[in-house]
């Protein structure tokens, strides 16, 4: 009876840990997003093909981050992204596509 008590957790801990992805059927698309605001900004981006999140990217005054999506059919990528805030009605989706090694000015 202990040892059952002991073993179920570690093995359900054990299971739990050995999560394994699907790489992505078209691949990945390697991107940049760049701040083109003169002060310090937060976006969320949100994965069209991989249905992903990506919460408050924050990016510096004129930085940049590097982002990977997935890519579609085409190779390209399909994102949205809004600036990140407590009042989500206030910024709305803005969709767009990437294509590898491009950059998106973000201003708001």
């Amino acid at each position: 009876m202990n040892l059952t008590k002991l073993v179920v957790p570690l093995f359900c801990l054990l299971l739990w840990g050995c999560s394994s992805s699907v790489p992505p059927e078209y691949g990945m698309v390697d991107w940049s997003l760049s701040n083109g605001t003169g002060s310090r900004l937060t976006v969320v981006v949100y994965d069209k093909i991989c249905r992903r999140t990506y919460s408050r990217v924050q990016l510096s005054r004129s930085g940049q981050q590097d982002m990977s999506t997935c890519a579609n059919s085409e190779g390209i990528a399909e994102i949205r992204y809004r600036q990140a805030g407590y009042n989500k009605g206030d910024y709305l989706w803005v969709d767009t596509r990437m294509n590898r090694n491009q950059s998106l000015v973000v201003r708001f």
